[in-house]
């Protein structure tokens, strides 16, 4: 009995991912009435082929930024380098809806380029040139903000590259070019892909963005039939759209996998980097700090300026620092429950030995790839159903913190998952056999043994999770108590109203604050650069 009810225990904290998902299928089936119709007829085809269209140039930029950079890194020894080990992780900390404070006076500027279009070639082409410029910009801003997952992915597996392999190709007469591209990369792809289901999932989630340049994502879709037209039947069915295109990413990514893993075999000799100098060291160099430069050094001067400015004023830092304080609670209180619920999940398995709860940890890893979207539509329609109980109209969860602590929970309860179980995973099974044998219980046990041993997983993944809370616009859009503004949308709220250097003085607290995530990203990308027995 007591065996069944600590199962049950673990399995809690990876059902309650599921739980938006079903209320977002339990009303998908009601009559879409005028509004769903008015949705098809004229909407809902523009959805689906902006959404793509996102999804594949940002992707498609997010390689080009990601996977050079990471050869170089790994196959590379030249000036800087040691500084480009952790810069080049640095776009990270900066959200799209805020590097797109940066770009906001290329829209502007390009209103000259914009008239001289129209007097040249008519109404048509002045209207596309600004349709093109604000997918550029759009596509360049997210792009850029997104290649680390990319980057990272792809640097750890080809430095654990075989440095035989690559010697062969190279003693056959193949260039380095073709090395790169013939060799290396196929070797790397699993890894590759890996990255690039991240940046689909995070494309996908964006609303800030492309609310900002205008483009009419599913996303967007989904806020507009909800928010502004109060249609939540008619945002149901596109965030199951955004769950459709979220899936078709998994399945692709595992598709491509296959039972591949990302590192090298047992015993190989590693690829060490080559000293590269003169020009070539030179153009190695300037072309890791474009994506740098584009993702983080560009927006982070252009904010820096503009809080300067107002340094003077008393809403900037009052209005931010209150902000700030929200973000801060929200995130501190979301991390500590993921990393309570993966702790429960992954620590389950080792206390029970029950095969059922290895299921529960890949349901706890679903949450990732929801769309931000679904969920808070998901939560929306709990609240909706548990407001019309007797006596409950009190829990409207989408006007309190819980509501919104429940959907951060649900959304990244694997951020959690993925660096508690890769630490039970170093710890051996013959310390907790010995602990049974002692008369200790599971829950002793794991008070007593497993804890003390893998607090610093714990630590990194209440860290991540906290940055990814702090960080999150979507739900926290959505979700939010009235008149509660934390720092992500505070900026969305100065944004639309115009006033830029304003919002940069709560982006820059923002991305500050989401530097301190970046030390376990940071960690991983020196280590996987570390040094090897063999050079080329």
């Amino acid at each position: 009995m007591k065996l069944r009810w600590g199962v049950g225990l673990c399995w809690l904290p990876a059902l309650l991912v599921v739980v938006p998902i079903l209320m977002v299928l339990s009303r998908a089936f009601e009559p879409g009435g005028e509004a769903w119709a008015h949705v098809v007829e004229s909407l809902l085809a523009g959805y689906v082929w902006q959404t793509g269209m996102l999804v594949g140039l940002v992707l498609g930029l997010a390689l080009v930024l990601g996977v050079p950079t990471a050869w170089w890194m790994a196959t590379c020894d030249f000036r800087g380098k040691w500084v480009l080990r952790w810069a080049l992780v640095l776009p990270l900390a900066m959200p799209g809806y805020v590097a797109a404070l940066a770009y906001a006076d290329a829209v502007q500027g390009l209103v000259p380029v914009y008239v001289w279009v129209r007097q040249q070639f008519g109404v048509e082409a002045f209207l596309l040139a600004q349709q093109v410029a604000r997918w550029s910009l759009a596509v360049v801003v997210m792009g850029a903000t997104l290649y680390p997952y990319v980057y990272l992915t792809a640097l750890a597996s080809f430095s654990r590259q075989a440095a035989a392999s690559l010697e062969a190709a190279r003693m056959l007469g193949v260039g380095p070019w073709k090395i790169f591209w013939r060799v290396a990369l196929p070797m790397s792809r699993p890894a590759v892909v890996a990255g690039s289901s991240l940046v689909v999932f995070e494309t996908l989630n964006d609303y800030g963005v492309s609310h900002y340049f205008g483009i009419s994502s599913l996303t967007v879709g989904v806020f507009r039939a909800w928010l502004s037209e109060g249609h939540l039947h008619v945002a149901i069915r596109l965030a199951l759209l955004l769950l459709a295109f979220a899936m078709a990413g998994v399945l692709m990514e595992r598709g491509q996998r296959g039972r591949r893993g990302f590192e090298g075999g047992s015993g190989e000799v590693f690829l060490t980097p080559r000293r590269v100098r003169g020009w070539r060291g030179m153009l190695v160099l300037l072309g890791c700090l474009v994506p740098v430069g584009l993702g983080f050094l560009v927006p982070g001067v252009r904010l820096g300026r503009w809080a300067w400015a107002t340094l003077g004023e008393a809403f900037g830092w009052e209005a931010s620092l209150r902000a700030a304080w929200h973000s801060f609670s929200l995130a501190g209180g979301g991390g500590v429950l993921i990393v309570l619920g993966a702790l429960l999940v992954v620590a389950g398995r080792r206390l029970f030995g029950a095969p059922s709860l290895r299921w529960a940890q890949r349901v706890g890893l679903i949450g990732y790839a929801l769309p931000s979207a679904l969920v808070a539509v998901g939560v929306g329609a709990m609240v909706a159903m548990i407001s019309k109980w007797p006596g409950m109209g009190w829990t409207a969860l989408s006007a309190s913190v819980l509501g919104l602590v429940f959907a951060y929970y649900t959304r990244f309860l694997a951020v959690g998952i993925q660096p508690v179980d890769a630490g039970f995973r170093r710890i051996s099974g013959s310390l907790h056999e010995v602990s049974r044998t002692l008369g200790m219980g599971p829950w002793r046990t794991l008070w007593r043994v497993d804890l003390p041993l893998v607090w610093p997983s714990l630590l990194a993944g209440a860290t991540l999770a906290f940055v990814d809370i702090f960080k999150e616009l979507t739900l926290t859009l959505v979700l939010r108590p009235f008149d509660f503004e934390t720092l992500a949308t505070l900026i969305v709220r100065l944004t639309d109203e115009s006033r830029i250097p304003e919002a940069a003085v709560p982006a820059l607290i923002l991305v500050i604050l989401s530097l301190v995530g970046l030390i376990p990203l940071t960690h991983l990308s020196m280590d996987s650069g570390g040094r090897r027995q063999e050079r080329l």
